[in-house]
Parts: C-alpha cells; structure tokens; sequence
C-alpha cells in the first residue's frame, strides 16, 4: 500500500528536505520530493516573508504521482556512492604536459585577452600546464568564486584547441589562487564533516561548480562516518553532508 505524501514547511527547500530526511529515517535517494514552493525572503527580508513548501512520502517503486500537478521537482541527486564513486569523485586522467609551442601560444593568447579587457599584468609559463599572471588586477581577474578566472581560463582553452586534433588542456591561474582555493575548500569539507557528526544533521554548502564539488567529496571520501552527495540541477549543485547514523533507520 503506497504512503501518503505528507507536507513539510521551513524557511527554505533545503531545510525542509532534511527535515522530511529525519521524519521518515531516509537518504535523500530514497524519499519521492515535490516542491510546492521555493519560499521567499519578502521586502527587505521583513515583509511578506513565505516559507518553502515540499511534498515528501518513501519513494514507490511503481510511483505514477498520480494527482499532482507537474511542479518543479528536485531530481533525485547523483549519489557518489562508495565504492562506485560518482563521477565528480572520480581521479582526474592524468594530465599530459602541454608542448612549450602550445603553452607559448597560450601565453600570448591570455596577453591579448588581457589587453582587451584593459588589465596589466605580467603572464608566464609556471610550469608544464600553467599559466600564471600576476599584476594588481588579480582580485578583478578571479571574480565572485573565481568565476571570471574559469570563464577565462575556458576560453583560452577553446581558441588553443580551434585547430588541433588532440585537444592539450591549459590552467590559467593568477598569484596560486587555484591551490588556495583547493586548500580552502578542503577546511572547509574538514570542519562541516565534524559539524554534522557532531550534530548528527546534515550540514548543506552552497552551490558549487563540479570542479569545488568535487574537491569536497574527496575530502571527505575516506570519512566512515558521514556520507556526500550532490543536490540540485543544472551546473551549479550543493553539496550535502549527511551523518551516517542519521541516514540509516
């Protein structure tokens, strides 16, 4: 006999799936979840505030949703299981040294986009597959989240391998950003894994590109206590911490 959907409320989806996690002893992959709605701050976060509205029941293993309208719906996560790690956490291909005509290539090519945008910084080869500048414009090179640093680093990438037939694949960094980062978000996986075990509730970061997900699933990789996994669509996903004597019954 199929169980009822039952209706959670809380000031966001996410804090609403974690409670509908709690009530009926479940993993995110094992809960059928229908959002009704995505809640809202209201003006200035004072007026008109709306919470966030989630449908949740055991997922079914016939289940048609028959009688719902179809919502948004929060698409079951990629779990990166163990030991059949998702792809996210799977070990990069080893990466193949650029030819110096290629990474001198790159150099020039990053020279001129940086002209174009009217920044001055010096650009060298750092080594075998990265391309390092450095000049007071570093903080305006890495933007929000170093989004700017991938979008440039992406298109280096794209006019470097126009014409080839083996694609080489350059990193554009400025001033070791990459390795702090990676550092960062290393710390971070570190301290929210012992938040949740100390807690026993799943902890959320915020939305992440596959590179940063990544990074924090195998941070947390050997941990045999908690438990990640990737939630949301599209490119941008969170990443969710779950303490392992939380998702078993």
């Amino acid at each position: 006999m199929e169980e009822d959907y039952r209706e959670f409320e809380a000031k966001t989806v996410d804090e609403a799936i974690v409670t509908a996690m709690r009530t009926f002893r479940s993993d995110f992959e094992d809960l059928d979840i229908r959002v009704i709605s995505e809640g809202s701050k209201g003006l200035f976060g004072l007026v008109g505030t709306k919470s966030a509205k989630i449908l949740a029941r055991p997922a079914q293993k016939q289940d048609t949703k028959a009688g719902f309208p179809a919502r948004e719906t929060i698409k079951e996560p990629v779990q990166e299981s163990r030991p059949a790690p998702d792809q996210e956490e799977r070990p990069s291909p080893v990466q193949q040294a650029v030819p110096k005509e290629e990474m001198d290539k790159a150099c020039r090519i990053v020279t001129e986009l940086l002209s174009l945008m009217n920044i001055s910084a010096k650009v060298s080869v750092r080594d075998e597959n990265t391309i390092e500048m450095v000049g007071d414009g570093s903080g305006l090179l890495i933007g929000k989240r170093g989004q700017t640093l991938d979008a440039l680093q992406f298109i280096v990438n794209r006019i470097l391998n126009k014409n080839r037939e083996e694609p080489v694949y350059v990193t554009v960094d400025t001033e070791g950003y990459r390795q702090r980062h990676v550092e960062l978000l290393q710390s971070m996986a570190l301290k929210m894994g012992k938040k949740a075990k100390r807690t026993g509730q799943s902890v959320f970061l915020e939305k992440m590109n596959p590179y940063d997900r990544r990074i924090i699933h195998l941070a947390l990789k050997n941990d045999a206590q908690v438990n990640t996994r990737s939630v949301g669509e599209g490119v941008y996903k969170k990443v969710l911490i779950v303490p392992k004597r939380e998702s078993r019954s």
